[in-house]
């Protein structure tokens, strides 16, 4: 059996390469596609015996999307694709269409599901990625989502079909990850220091909420509290969020370092993870964070954090409806008890150990065969 896998980026992720190798191990041949340019994720994927190709175009619009599907067309002619797994938005817009030309049964996986219902905030969604996830929607035939949140979300807002969807979750081999430099963790906790060090690894963009958490801790740090934010990656509210942090001088309990290679450093020397989003499908931050045996801020009902995240036990869970002042009391509380906050932490590794470890490939890989 023959699987295209269709994608539109060039960057690793531990959880993707981690499925594609479990296929290969059950004898499905896998062929990787992406709409950009070679880049680490391809490299990687050669060095360990895939073929890989790319499908960079360098125009815009509708011109661009009409290449893509025409190249796909003749590409799974070619390949003799018997099965083409297309994943995020960008593959899945073109796979849908070229579907009519072609004889290979097309898979959509949707990684997210924008939660923008019932909160006080104004978050607008761009209208074009609204009409795709319609299109997508009604011309997919069958729809995978990683967890209960994705599929409720799309089920219950987006109004989809749910003869077409099914829940997949995530593999990951953990032991692919980067270990932090014991080194660098000690400078950091001595280049920032407090009693709380917070983090937040997530694109600057208005639906992972930093525009909430930063007054949260400006109140918090005008109370006295001792603690600091450290903020991870790039995005279009960068300006906005420096603007705050300039506006209040808080400069030097906010800290924006921008994207990092070495990131695991950053997570291995803060004390808590901060992820108030409204669009998350299986954040592997939130995963990463748990196997330094430390606990996790995470909003309820998005996602898959409700399929292993247990309020008040092993992390803690924002309402998205009072989120504020949620998310304060929480600070505040891990701010107290640094001893809950350690044991949570403890029991967080373990029950996302045994959720998504690589120990659970054979029942997915599983699931991937009821699809053909």
């Amino acid at each position: 059996m023959k699987i295209l896998f269709y994608y539109p980026s060039n960057k690793r992720t531990i959880a993707l390469e981690t499925l594609l190798i479990e296929l290969r191990k059950k004898d499905f041949e896998i062929i990787i596609l992406t709409t950009c340019s070679k880049g680490a994720f391809h490299f990687y994927m050669e060095s360990i015996g895939f073929q890989t190709f790319s499908n960079k175009i360098n125009t815009s619009g509708f011109v661009y999307y009409i290449k893509q599907i025409i190249f796909l067309i003749r590409f799974c002619k070619e390949k003799k694709i018997n099965i083409i797994h297309s994943h995020l938005q960008h593959a899945n817009i073109i796979a849908v269409i070229a579907q009519y030309f072609i004889t290979s049964k097309l898979i959509v996986f949707r990684h997210h599901f924008r939660f923008i219902e019932n909160i006080k905030e104004v978050i607008r969604i761009n209208k074009n990625e609204i009409r795709f996830d319609k299109i997508i929607n009604f011309l997919a035939k069958k729809i995978v989502v990683p967890s209960k949140g994705v599929y409720e979300g799309i089920k219950n807002y987006e109004k989809v079909d749910i003869n077409k969807m099914c829940i997949i979750p995530y593999i990951y081999d953990f032991s692919k990850y980067q270990q932090p430099e014991p080194t660098e963790i000690e400078k950091i906790k001595l280049q920032y220091p407090c009693k709380l060090r917070l983090i937040m690894v997530s694109r600057l963009i208005k639906l992972k909420r930093h525009h909430i958490v930063f007054p949260i801790v400006k109140d918090l740090i005008d109370s006295g509290y001792d603690i600091k934010l450290i903020v991870l990656d790039e995005g279009p509210e960068k300006e906005n969020l420096e603007a705050y942090i300039l506006k209040f001088n808080l400069k030097d309990h906010i800290i924006m370092l921008g994207f990092r290679t070495d990131f695991i450093n950053f997570m291995a020397a803060a004390d808590l993870l901060i992820q108030p989003s409204l669009t998350d499908a299986s954040n592997s931050a939130a995963k990463e964070f748990a196997l330094f045996e430390k606990a996790i801020v995470v909003s309820d009902n998005v996602g898959d954090y409700n399929d292993y995240v247990i309020n008040n036990v092993n992390g803690y869970l924002i309402s998205l409806k009072d989120s504020e002042n949620n998310l304060k009391e929480i600070i505040i509380d891990a701010y107290n008890n640094p001893v809950k906050l350690k044991n949570m932490g403890t029991k967080l590794k373990k029950d996302v150990l045994l959720k998504f470890d690589i120990s659970n490939a054979d029942k997915i890989i599983d699931m991937y065969k009821k699809l053909e």
